[in-house]
């Protein structure tokens, strides 16, 4: 279950009195939309075949190429 910007927001409105901080609507409205585009651009999902090739472990540039590589020396 992702948390959308209004998410950040209100809870940054809620939290921030607690710790001495003074945060506007406005400003915790900008700061939640800011903190849930940089939590989306972090969570994407890779290719497995794609991080293989990247670590090393294959040198395929094609999946299936990878899966027959694979198989042959297991």
């Amino acid at each position: 279950m992702a948390i959308t910007a209004t998410g950040y927001r209100n809870r940054l409105l809620a939290e921030a009195p607690a710790l001495g901080i003074e945060v506007s609507k406005k400003q915790a409205e900008k700061i939640g939309i800011r903190i849930a585009r940089r939590i989306e651009s972090q969570t994407v999902e890779h290719d497995f075949y794609e991080s293989l090739r990247i670590l090393g472990v294959i040198s395929d540039t094609t999946a299936r190429d990878a899966v027959r590589n694979l198989e042959a020396a297991a």
